[in-house]
């Protein structure tokens, strides 16, 4: 059932039909109940509520009790020891559902979460009821927080791109005084191309909060003003979202309010607390109730790391790094870093919290890095569970004590209102009376105050009553009286509880909870076979749901696992998981490059701890086939998602396991072996090892297994064509094949370079495979911006850009919303050049590679440049260089950072300093700088020659620039100077193309010999 107070008062039965309730103090009763549902409320607050200041009857409540219970049933409306409750969860509560949602999504800025809060509205709240004191109150109060959840929700569309002043001007005009809605005006006004409506508005609410408050406009107001005067970035963002991976919870937390303020008191205090405790002691749900509460001790981020399903040391860190949804590196690129220095970067200078959950599955690795990364950043903190200490320099302890029962008022205990709570969830009549307190309070004792062991208790409830299940647990703590007296007292309890929930299942639960522990990772629905089944297990509480998957708490997973050895299926059923997990990656990796792309990423993302767990259990087990078709089937998913300590670790621990390696992959076994060697800077026997592996795959045709690493394995040599077969390969692989040939030396612009990157465009486009495309798309940009088409390239960037979102790689979408906004400004419209650096900076931020977030400073640098800031500009510029120093990119940067501090000389007339800033370049950047970068360089040194007087010199290097490049360049970096056409003019046409032909056509040495000399 549901009561609806959001519009019209309503009730809807379980199957969705309205209940009719004719007078409006019976829906006045059910409205004051429904704020509190699961509550007992006093016959006085009742009757306040409905009648106010009218006295009524003596049996007046008792009279609307009895005709509210013949139209919902008795059950639903019960009668307590002052007052009475209505039995109905939260969740069927349309106003406490909103205020979860709303509260959810502002939290953790999710726009559908707050979309979702919004559709409950039907109406004003309380429509029908708003004659009454309570329900005005609500109404209110509610409409407040509904036009807060509003505002939200236009705030985070306006930030993703998404144009709501259609909506949003009859509301800001509705709060005329409202500061927070005249700010969001001014901001979506700005972010769609209309900064003088922006500064109009700034301009009317500073008269009106003036005229009306006396006031001046807050500091957020004036500085949003005076940043889009200055059109000098991007418009004031909003303030800083803390980032998070919690959920919201389904349940409320019952008994631990002492706990939660201790344990917040704790986390302040240290930066390493450990809560620590028995399985079922409610240590995690602990952890991530207090978790959810320190946003002003962690504003840039509350993280939960799940470790119980890692199944590996090595894998610690890269969990953290996929719960963060950062990535390693960057795709096709070595890094220098593993996954713990990576976290290192990410939060270097981040106050942010880690929870690790179930630290005692990988104690010392939790442990070796909690200590690394604590040690490296000052601002981070971290929550740990374990059942045991991680027992590293600064560590808190916070032992996490049962849940108390009073002797004196057994009713109020925590304990006992954690088992009513949860009983009453799934039996709606439930109610602790005299009847049935004493058996409550037994079962609590019997079971020691542990949370987890209460509520499978509590699950019973269902079918059983308190009796009942205290004389069954008497039956089964009787069996256990002989079993290992040395364990732990809670430990025999937990066991307990757990071998009595077990007995109580049927075949069909039972053998679906044994396939569950084989799977760490939890399983979805193509695994389970007997769908009631299923239901019963999420019923008794024995797995949860997590969206479309389920999963059990690793307490009750291992217990299953004994269970699963004991009933001599475990082998079956590890080979049954196998084979699913092989198949899995397999296909998946084949649909990896296709239109369903991203449905086979979710897909590998969902399953991944248990295909990792199956790679654990190839090393431990010594099964090399299986181990190999694994990692190859794996390599691009995990280059994808920037997973690259994955490869390390798990192929060389499969390649060493006894045994020859099949032929079907001996051909993907050289060619990673010779990617990794490339990478370890190894170039030669990368080469070899990369070139083998390719004649052996043609050879083996479609025996090989991993057949798309005979593409991807030439973007690790100097020279892919070397290695690459065009004329035999089909789809992906020739897209690949066409896009790394394209992209030596930073793009050809010449006839072929554009047919290859045409070519694997349409291939790409073809199979709808999202990173090619995206790729291509972005040297197509390049190809447009170097022939003057600006809006081309923007097209094109931002396609890709939405290409790059879409398949989750924020590192690719970073530098494509960078390169966007460059290309905007030098097309000429730097106001909308914001838009898409803001983008590529919160995308950069999500990221937070050093490198990503240099190269999206080193495009702002030139935006700013072209904005006329020039002081900012350069600033960042040269914070950028200072990042890529001794990088692969080192080069290119310094030459364009040197080209561009010249053109500002010559903008202020100084050719000197211009001719000293380009000559700072040193042999080695200029040597190690592709033809396209250098190319810059010639054109700047040109328009110095011709300061200087040297007007033959400049059209050399004018035609040298266009020679490096393949066409005349018209990017518009040095628009301003007019080169060419002052060049031109200074010699006549004639003299002037015979000094351009000749500088054209000088190889790259001669030309960097005259842009030396």
């Amino acid at each position: 059932m549901r009561v609806l107070l959001l519009g019209s008062f309503a009730i809807r039965d379980d199957a969705d039909r309205p209940v009719e309730l004719g007078g409006a103090r019976l829906r006045a009763l059910v409205a004051r109940l429904a704020l509190e549902p699961g509550r007992e409320i006093s016959a006085d607050t009742l009757t306040d509520a409905i009648w106010e200041d009218d006295a009524p009857s003596a049996n007046a409540l008792q009279a609307l009790v009895s005709r509210v219970r013949r139209a919902i049933g008795s059950e639903r409306l019960t009668r307590g020891a002052a007052g009475y409750r209505l039995a109905l969860d939260p969740g069927d509560i349309d106003v406490l559902r909103f205020e979860r949602l709303a509260e959810t999504g502002r939290r953790t800025a999710d726009l559908a979460v707050l979309r979702e809060a919004e559709t409950l509205w039907r109406g004003t709240a309380f429509a029908d009821l708003l004659d009454l004191r309570f329900a005005r109150a609500e109404a209110i109060r509610l409409e407040r927080l509904r036009s807060e959840t509003t505002r939200e929700r236009l705030a985070l569309e306006t930030a993703a791109g998404t144009d709501v002043l259609t909506e949003l001007e009859p509301l800001a005009a509705a709060h005329p005084l409202d500061e927070r809605w005249q700010t969001l005006h001014m901001r979506a006004l700005y972010a769609t191309g209309r900064p003088a409506e922006a500064l109009d508005v700034f301009e009317r609410a500073r008269e009106r909060l003036a005229d009306e408050l006396g006031a001046d406009p807050s500091a957020e107001l004036a500085e949003l003003h005076l940043r889009i005067l200055r059109h000098s970035t991007a418009p004031a963002a909003r303030p800083e979202r803390r980032r998070t991976n919690l959920k919201a919870q389904l349940t409320s937390l019952v008994g631990r309010e002492d706990d939660l303020e201790a344990l917040a008191g704790a986390v302040a205090a240290s930066r390493l607390v450990t809560v620590t405790g028995p399985g079922g002691a409610g240590k995690t749900r602990l952890a991530i109730e207090a978790a959810s509460r320190m946003s002003d001790l962690a504003p840039q981020g509350v993280w939960l790391v799940e470790l119980a399903a890692v199944v590996d040391d090595a894998d610690v860190a890269p969990a953290v790094l996929r719960a963060i949804g950062a990535r390693e590196s960057g795709l096709l690129e070595p890094s220098a870093h593993d996954a713990a220095s990576r976290l290192e970067e990410y939060f270097a200078d981040q106050d942010a919290l880690l929870v690790l959950d179930n630290c005692e599955r990988r104690i010392r690795a939790a442990a070796d890095l909690a200590a690394r990364l604590l040690g490296s950043c000052p601002g981070l903190r971290v929550l740990a569970t374990s059942r045991e200490a991680l027992a590293i320099g600064g560590e808190r302890l916070y032992p996490i004590p049962p849940l108390p029962i009073s002797d004196d008022r057994p009713e109020e205990s925590p304990a006992v209102r954690l088992f009513c709570e949860r009983a009453a969830a799934v039996r709606p009549d439930f109610a602790l009376d005299a009847v049935n307190t004493a058996a409550v309070v037994e079962i609590c004792r019997r079971l020691d105050g542990l949370p987890l062991a209460l509520e499978l208790a509590a699950a019973r409830m269902r079918a059983l009553d308190a009796a009942q299940i205290a004389a069954r647990l008497d039956d089964r703590f009787a069996l256990l009286a002989g079993s290992d007296r040395t364990a732990p007292e809670r430990h025999r309890t937990l066991e307990g509880v757990l071998a009595w929930s077990w007995d109580l299942l049927s075949d069909a639960e039972r053998t679906l909870a044994m396939r569950m522990a084989v799977y760490p990772g939890g399983i979805g629905l193509d695994r389970v076979e007997d769908l009631d089944a299923l239901a019963g297990l999420v019923e008794k509480s024995l797995i949860e749901r997590h969206g479309e998957r389920y999963r059990m708490l690793e307490t009750i997973r291992f217990y299953a696992a004994v269970q699963l050895h004991r009933s001599g299926r475990a082998e079956t059923e590890r080979d049954a998981k196998a084979r699913y997990c092989l198949d899995v990656a397999e296909r998946s990796d084949d649909e990896i490059r296709s239109a369903t792309q991203l449905e086979a990423m979710a897909r590998l993302d969902a399953e991944h701890d248990n295909l990792l767990s199956l790679l654990s259990a190839a090393v431990t087990n010594g099964d090399k086939e299986t181990g190999l078709r694994m990692v190859a089937a794996l390599f691009w998913y995990w280059h994808l998602r920037g997973f690259r300590t994955q490869l390390q670790h798990w192929f060389p621990a499969v390649l060493d396991l006894p045994g020859e390696v099949p032929a079907s992959l001996r051909p993907a076994v050289l060619l990673m072996t010779g990617m990794a060697q490339t990478v370890n800077d190894d170039l030669e026997a990368g080469a070899r090892s990369i070139s083998e592996g390719i004649a052996l795959g043609r050879k083996a045709g479609a025996a090989m297994r991993g057949r798309s690493l005979l593409a991807i394995a030439p973007a690790f040599l100097s020279d892919p064509n070397v290695a690459s077969d065009p004329e035999t390969a089909e789809g992906w692989e020739l897209g690949i094949i066409l896009l790394t040939a394209a992209a030596v030396g930073e793009g050809s612009t010449g006839a072929a370079g554009i047919a290859q990157v045409e070519r694997a465009e349409a291939e790409f486009a073809k199979l709808g495979e999202r990173f090619g495309l995206a790729s291509t798309l972005r040297m197509r940009a390049e190809y447009w911006a170097r022939h003057g088409d600006h809006d081309a390239a923007e097209d094109a960037l931002a396609q890709a850009a939405r290409l790059f979102d879409e398949l989750g790689t924020a590192a690719d979408a970073a530098e494509t919303y960078a390169e966007l906004a460059l290309t905007t400004a030098l097309g000429g419209a730097v106001e909308q050049a914001w838009e898409p650096l803001r983008l590529g900076l919160e995308r950069a931020d999500a990221d937070r590679d050093p490198h990503t977030t240099a190269y999206v400073w080193w495009c702002r640098a030139q935006v700013l440049l072209c904005a006329g800031d020039v002081e900012a500009g350069l600033r960042e510029l040269a914070a950028a260089e200072h990042v890529f120093d001794g990088t692969a990119n080192d080069s290119r940067v310094q030459v364009w950072g040197a080209a561009l501090r010249a053109v500002v000389a010559l903008a202020d007339g100084d050719a000197a300093l211009a001719k000293r800033r380009l000559d700072a370049l040193t042999d080695a950047h200029v040597e190690g700088a592709a033809s396209p970068n250098l190319a810059v360089a010639a054109r700047v040194g040109a328009a110095i020659a011709l300061a200087d007087g040297d007007a033959a010199r400049a059209a050399a290097l004018l035609g040298a620039a266009a020679g490096l490049l393949g066409t005349e360049d018209r990017r518009g970096y040095d628009k301003a100077l007019r080169t060419s056409e002052r060049t031109r003019a200074a010699l006549g046409d004639k003299v002037f193309e015979a000094e351009y032909a000749r500088g054209a056509e000088l190889g790259r040495d001669d030309a960097i010999a005259l842009l030396r000399r």
